[in-house]
């Protein structure tokens, strides 16, 4: 090997990472014209034509596919508006109440008829009917 002393130079300078980019082509060069190189000057001979190799790569054209526009068919928003309808009508079925019961709102139907206590009232309505009645016919 004619050059190692200069190669081993350079190859302690480039680990270092010492070296400017002349002596990087320099050393690239060396080791690719010797024939044989010693083993740990071998490794880094590989090392840089790989990172040479490397640097040559390029990224592959970029492939443009034709973009579809968003469409959504009309049956979509068909279903969409009688989804916001019937919530509409099931909030304003379950928000007005069945009844009134004392003055208490009542949204319950099972619940408005089983509360009996509105009927005493009804009582003493068909007393005053019978009542109003009777004077009636009397007065007749």
């Amino acid at each position: 090997m004619k050059h190692e002393a200069r190669i081993r130079t350079l190859a302690a300078r480039y680990e270092a990472c010492l070296t400017t980019e002349a002596e990087e082509r320099e050393l690239r060069s060396l080791l690719s014209d010797e024939q044989t190189l010693p083993r740990d000057v071998q490794a880094l001979a590989v090392m840089l034509g790989g990172l040479e190799s490397l640097s040559e790569e390029q990224l592959p054209r970029r492939i443009t596919r034709p973009t579809r526009k968003a469409h959504t068919p009309w049956w979509q928003w068909g279903v969409a508006v009688a989804a916001l309808i019937a919530i509409a009508l099931l909030v304003d079925h379950f928000s007005t109440p069945y009844c009134y019961i004392n003055g208490e709102a009542i949204y319950d139907p099972e619940v408005a008829l089983a509360n009996t206590d509105c009927l005493a009232q009804l009582e003493h309505l068909d007393q005053s009917f019978e009542l109003l009645d009777a004077l009636l016919i009397t007065n007749n």
